[in-house]
């Protein structure tokens, strides 16, 4: 016998992915990515420019595709790589224990400390997740 729908555990499979890839690049990683790829292009446009124009020195050409090169780059390097970072520095804020917060606080003269001391101790912790650490239990002290 036939399913009606033969394709349901692929398409809950390709769903998951997709909800899994939305959740994991922000809107502010997406605008960085596109600003970037038309940045890109821009530098690619001046390219074809110059060399359709015939006056192009050879230094202004290599520049501009050394340029259209890195900001390629630099978009692939965010979109595909930019995401590992901010796991890490989860986990790593998940895995330090309230005391160890409060003796970072201890020991500091103000928040910028605080939050500077937590990212000495664990290296790897992000600033924003080293400052909602810092936030989160100044808030349970009051």
């Amino acid at each position: 016998m036939t399913s009606p729908h033969p394709f349901n555990g692929i398409a809950d499979r390709a769903e998951s992915a997709i909800d899994h890839v939305a959740r994991s690049r922000s809107r502010t990683a997406v605008a960085y990515v596109a600003a970037t790829v038309l940045g890109g292009l821009g530098a690619l446009v001046v390219v074809v420019v110059q060399v359709l124009s015939g006056r192009a020195a050879m230094l202004d050409v290599l520049l501009w595709l050394a340029m259209a090169v890195m900001l390629f780059g630099a978009a692939a390097h965010r979109w595909w790589l930019g995401g590992r970072n901010e796991e890490r520095s989860r986990r790593i804020a998940a895995s330090i224990r309230p005391e160890q917060v409060a003796a970072a606080m201890r020991g500091s003269s103000g928040e910028i400390d605080a939050v500077r001391r937590l990212r000495v101790a664990h290296p790897g912790l992000g600033l924003r997740d080293a400052y909602e650490l810092y936030q989160h239990h100044s808030r349970e002290l009051r």
